[in-house]
């Protein structure tokens, strides 16, 4: 490589710094809250958050003295603990927007038949906040408290509403593993998904095994074997999977998502609905129907949320 030529952008997160506990503490949640069923050994737990055993021994204990973690003595494992229970009550009192979301999207998964979500970006990652319904597959299964990388084409309602410089930063981060002609269709859907009000993209071998490698199994650490994995899928992907523009292009391998924005009281992105597991066999009417149904569910909680839609 030439001098002049700037380094390529790297998508791995920062080290963790051992000397910020706070950010150690953090962590810890976020882990556990994405595998909020599941139980972990202080070893398991140091590794995932970048911590010795020693550091992850004082701290684990100390958490689980006040009930934000729960320990199994007998195994020796640590989950969510039961004090995080009266602070979720409070978040959602304070956040109200999630509990008319949940209603609606309640209402919607019945009518579409799909599994219906809502989420938000949190420190680079999507997560996962309210989630209703089924997919018609184990593979498209959606759990609160996920969290995947805000990596394109990922989020794309987050993105759309935006400032210049964050569409530019979100454009600049494929081009270690996008192909050109995709960024331009990336680049050339975001105005679209304005216009439309809702994100739209097509089914396809690519879509299916970028979701799977994108969310992270309870094994798996944010590694340079899991970037370059998921750099390399996303990197395959066709131009239906990143964004639809021809409905009828996914009369045959159906539709992946549909996303629809949530605007705060700022004229902001709040959070996104995203309707996923549909039936394979629709058609273009029954396509746009779905897409005008989620549209119209977002503008409900908009509405009683008090937000404001930012002019296109």
């Amino acid at each position: 490589m030439d001098e002049s030529t700037p380094p390529r952008r790297c998508l791995e997160l920062p080290l963790p710094d051992p000397s910020n506990p706070t950010a150690r503490v953090m962590d810890v949640l976020k882990f556990l809250a994405a595998h909020p069923t599941e139980t972990f050994t202080l070893a398991e737990i140091a590794r995932h958050v970048g911590l010795s055993n020693g550091s992850a021994h004082r701290l684990l204990t100390t958490m689980a003295a006040g009930q934000f973690l729960s320990r199994n003595e007998k195994h020796r494992t640590y989950s969510l603990g039961i004090a995080l229970v009266a602070i979720g009550q409070a978040a959602i009192a304070k956040h109200q927007g999630i509990e008319i979301a949940r209603r609606e999207l309640a209402r919607l998964a019945v009518d579409l038949r799909a599994q219906c979500s809502a989420n938000c970006v949190a420190e680079g990652d999507i997560v996962v906040l309210v989630k209703e319904g089924s997919a018609q597959s184990h593979l498209g299964l959606t759990r609160v408290g996920e969290r995947r990388p805000l990596v394109p084409p990922v989020g794309l309602c987050h993105i759309a509403w935006g400032s210049n410089a964050l569409i530019e930063d979100y454009l600049g981060k494929a081009e270690p593993f996008m192909a050109a002609p995709l960024r331009d269709h990336l680049r050339a859907a975001l105005p679209l998904i304005r216009e439309r009000g809702y994100a739209i993209c097509a089914n396809g071998p690519g879509a299916a095994a970028s979701r799977q490698a994108l969310v992270m199994a309870s094994d798996q650490v944010r590694d340079a074997a899991y970037w370059a994995r998921v750099h390399a899928l996303v990197g395959e992907l066709s131009a239906d999977e990143i964004q639809l523009i021809d409905f009828a292009a996914a009369e045959g391998p159906g539709i992946s998502y549909i996303a629809a924005p949530v605007f705060s009281p700022a004229a902001t992105v709040a959070f996104q609905l995203v309707a996923t597991g549909f039936p394979t066999d629709m058609n273009v009417r029954e396509i746009e129907a779905c897409a005008r149904r989620l549209c119209a569910t977002a503008a409900i909680v908009t509405a009683e949320m008090h937000g404001r839609v930012p002019a296109v």
